[in-house]
């Protein structure tokens, strides 16, 4: 990559940056978000490539924290509506 110029995305940590690309591919795929969030998506490809992360891995990275994500939030609702 020639020179690229570093994004707010290479200051996010990899839980982060991952869950935001897994978040906002679904919602483009949806149709929630639009194709303009491509420029995003790139933007974050280029950081998990500068980073030496494979897309494929960034991926499923991100599927795994946000279903845990879930689950937690469904625990924990759970657990008040309980008290």
């Amino acid at each position: 990559m020639e020179n690229e110029k570093s994004s707010l995305y290479d200051k996010l940590p990899l839980e982060l940056l991952a869950g935001f690309y897994y978040e906002i591919n679904k919602n483009i795929e949806k149709g929630i978000l639009s194709a303009a969030m491509y420029h995003e998506i790139r933007l974050m490809e280029q950081t998990a490539l500068r980073r030496g992360i494979s897309l494929e891995y960034l991926h499923d990275k991100g599927a795994f924290i946000i279903e845990a994500e879930k689950l937690l939030i469904e625990t924990t609702l759970q657990h008040q509506i309980v008290e």
